[in-house]
């Protein structure tokens, strides 16, 4: 399980469940076990302390922009 952070106000935005040892592209909504601060707001995933754009829309998964996030956990291997 990782916990996605805010990049800027370093405050937890999800808890998700990467399978696979690549990087975090994608967030499928599917796979979100919880939001902490994380909002979606316009049909983007958002941070609900300083409203950074966090990752966009595209249908069953959220696009996520690099630098808007970082975050800790261990991958689940394939």
């Amino acid at each position: 399980m990782l916990i996605v952070k805010c990049a800027k106000c370093k405050g937890k935005i999800i808890k998700y469940k990467k399978i696979g040892m690549g990087r975090v592209l994608r967030c499928w909504k599917d796979r979100i076990e919880r939001y902490y601060a994380g909002k979606i707001q316009d049909g983007n995933l958002v941070c609900g302390n300083c409203a950074s754009l966090i990752g966009i829309d595209e249908g069953d998964y959220f696009k996520m922009d690099r630098t808007a996030f970082t975050y800790t956990g261990t991958k689940i291997k394939k």
